[in-house]
């Protein structure tokens, strides 16, 4: 379980991005997470990965993430908006990637690089934006950690990988898993996600499951659901 309350993170004294986040999400479920510009998404999971230092009450499957401990580190992966590209092929990153991770699943690389249809024998450097996601992505997934998070990771994305991505995310998704997915490409998750989390300045204004939020609002729309409850007309 992944459990915030009253969660604030400024950069500044004066201008907290988050304010008082509370939070409750369960194993089992993919969440996709939603908010204008510069309301805190990608802020909100670098805190939860333990990369900024939050106020509050937070945990990330009953651990700290502000303590770093190994079995914290262990237990998550992220993919960030814009990650570090190395100088090497997929292959050799898995290969110094893979005792980090004790549950490191090789098939799940494979497989994930096979329906991304990624050059392994490529470096890194030399793909594009599009094929670097794909691998980090596919990586990621190997890692086979319980927590797995991800900020925008279709951007750069052709319509046919947006398909794959969905059909190999939704594949991992277990009763032991949570999935949080930031983006602005709602479509992109459409048939993917089973739960929706609204991001405002002022907290969460909605959480709730696809069917909770369909029997409340009337529909299952994310979108028209998003602009309801963003500009106040729920």
């Amino acid at each position: 379980m992944i459990k915030t309350t009253n969660l604030t993170y400024g950069y500044t004294k004066s201008y907290p991005i988050l304010k008082g986040i509370d939070l409750s999400l369960e194993k089992g479920h993919i969440y996709g997470l939603f908010g204008k510009n510069g309301v805190g998404k990608s802020t909100l999971l670098k805190v939860l990965t333990g990369a900024l230092l939050g106020q509050g009450e937070y945990e990330v499957g009953g651990l700290d993430p502000r303590h770093r401990e190994a079995e914290f580190l262990q237990s998550f992966r992220m993919v960030p908006e814009n990650e570090a590209i190395f100088n090497l092929t997929i292959e050799e990153l898995a290969k110094v990637t893979r005792p980090l991770y004790p549950t490191f699943s090789q098939q799940i690389l494979d497989e994930a690089l096979k329906e991304f249809d990624v050059p392994t024998q490529q470096k890194l450097t030399h793909l594009s934006l599009g094929q670097q996601k794909k691998a980090l992505i596919s990586l990621t997934l190997a890692c086979n950690t319980p927590y797995i998070f991800m900020d925008e990771p279709t951007n750069g994305m052709d319509i046919p990988s947006k398909r794959s991505f969905r059909k190999l995310v939704a594949g991992m998704a277990d009763e032991n898993r949570t999935i949080v997915i930031s983006t602005h490409q709602v479509d992109d998750l459409e048939g993917l996600i089973d739960c929706v989390i609204f991001l405002e300045n002022d907290g969460v204004r909605l959480s709730a499951s696809i069917e909770e939020m369909g029997q409340q609002f009337g529909t299952e729309d994310i979108k028209e659901v998003f602009c309801q409850v963003i500009s106040g007309q729920e």
